[in-house]
């Protein structure tokens, strides 16, 4: 037997405590909200409406988890395939926008695939940091009227401060012949990344990780407030000290750094380098269906704080009463770049204009229900100063034998199917070692 703590019961957490339970070994785990679900969680409002904690959807190719989540919601879950479009100055236009150009301003037009073909024929390209790629992969024009913008509202900072390591297949990188097509034609073939999704039918998103209550109790409202690594003990806010011999931590590096006991100065500077985007959560709840013709929708007008639309109601029948519908809005924030200075409250009267500005809502909509909140933990900010530090911090857990997985403790962009696998197989590395 040994005592095994589990730090955080969001989707890492619940591979950890997954792995650990079918091995037998006893773990504890402790969560400092009410609730399990981390940065999955999911809300319910007037037993009517279910707003998750930013938009969330299943796209897992891994055969394991596709099980683990259906088997949480007994195969009562929602399969679709997305409609995805963009809101640039006053029109609407398909996603990805590369390649779904039709209709905009002629010269504007000539002068981005002017510079694709360019792109296509250069060699040899410095590649420094995002806005290089962008220029490389795009051409100025389209890089600086579209991606450049999006990244200023998504990212909060300028496309040259951030590093090029997370892109993989975020962005569609056309054949011109794509792009001809997409400017001639209105009807383009869909090419995002991604093609199916799975949503729960009832419950939200953390419904399919529900099984976390099947492995151990979670100790909840338990906040670390202190962890000693030479004790190896573990302090909780209502003063509760636990000795351990392994940890697995899904907490944000941010988080967990700062209550380490006795930190070494060089850890506490590079913790203190990491950028992160915080989001402010705006929803409606709205007497009529449907309300938008796309699943999620990204707006790169910077004069609108909206950021990216999605309708929760399209995602799962369970998230809206009948002949209902809903919609999240995301604003973004971060210390490091772009403080958050008012409260999530005073965006509800400004995004409800913008919406109706957009056309999603209209004026004499019954608005059934309208709430905000912050999300304190949303994406990473992949700038030129993560890649060290986090080198750095995650050198400094391994070497106090501290074990870790999930977004924000691996301080990269990750999914929830990564997440979960992550707690799953770094506890098989704990048990290794037990």
């Amino acid at each position: 037997m040994s005592n095994t703590l589990i730090l955080g019961a969001g989707m890492a957490g619940y591979g950890a405590a997954k792995k650990f339970k079918e091995a037998g070994v006893d773990a504890q785990v402790f969560e400092k909200e009410n609730y399990y679900g981390g940065h999955c969680a999911s809300f319910s409002f007037d037993n009517k409406w279910i707003f998750d904690d930013g938009p969330h959807i299943s796209f897992t190719k891994s055969d394991n988890v596709r099980k683990v989540f259906a088997e949480n919601v007994a195969d009562d879950y929602y399969e679709f395939e997305a409609t995805v479009d963009n809101y640039w100055k006053g029109q609407w236009i398909k996603h990805p926008a590369q390649i779904n150009l039709h209709g905009l301003n002629p010269e504007l037009n000539t002068q981005i695939l002017t510079e694709m073909i360019a792109c296509k024929y250069e060699e040899n390209k410095d590649i420094r940091n995002y806005r290089d790629w962008l220029y490389a992969s795009y051409g100025k024009t389209f890089a600086e009227n579209f991606p450049m913008k999006y990244t200023r509202k998504f990212h909060t900072t300028e496309a040259e401060n951030m590093s090029t390591d997370w892109l993989g297949p975020r962005l569609y990188k056309p054949d011109l012949s794509e792009v001809i097509y997409g400017m001639l034609s209105p009807a383009t073939q869909d090419v995002h990344y991604i093609k199916g999704f799975r949503y729960p039918n009832n419950g939200g998103y953390v419904s399919f990780m529900s099984g976390i209550e099947k492995t151990y109790p979670v100790n909840y409202q338990q906040e670390l407030t202190a962890i000693n690594l030479k004790d190896k003990t573990a302090t909780f806010n209502n003063q509760t000290k636990v000795q351990f011999d392994h940890v697995f931590s899904s907490l944000p590096l941010v988080d967990l750094i700062h209550r380490i006991e006795n930190c070494p100065a060089e850890i506490k500077n590079a913790v203190n380098k990491l950028a992160w985007t915080k989001c402010v959560l705006v929803n409606f709840g709205v007497k009529r269906n449907p309300i938008s013709p796309a699943h999620w929708r990204y707006v790169y007008d910077e004069d609108f704080y909206s950021t990216r639309l999605s309708f929760p109601g399209m995602f799962g029948p369970g998230n809206v009463p009948p002949g209902c519908s809903s919609v999240q809005v995301e604003i973004y924030f971060s210390d490091k770049y772009k403080p958050l200075t008012r409260s999530p409250e005073d965006f509800i009267p400004i995004i409800k204009d913008e919406l109706i500005k957009l056309g999603i809502l209209r004026i004499n909509d019954e608005i059934l229900i309208e709430k905000a909140w912050l999300s304190p933990f949303a994406q990473i900010v992949f700038d030129h100063d993560r890649k060290e530090n986090v080198d750095l911090l995650h050198g400094f857990l391994m070497e106090n034998d501290i074990h870790f997985g999930g977004r924000f403790a691996d301080w990269n962009y990750a999914w929830s199917d990564e997440s979960y696998l992550r707690g799953y197989n770094e506890a098989e590395k704990i048990l290794g070692k037990i």
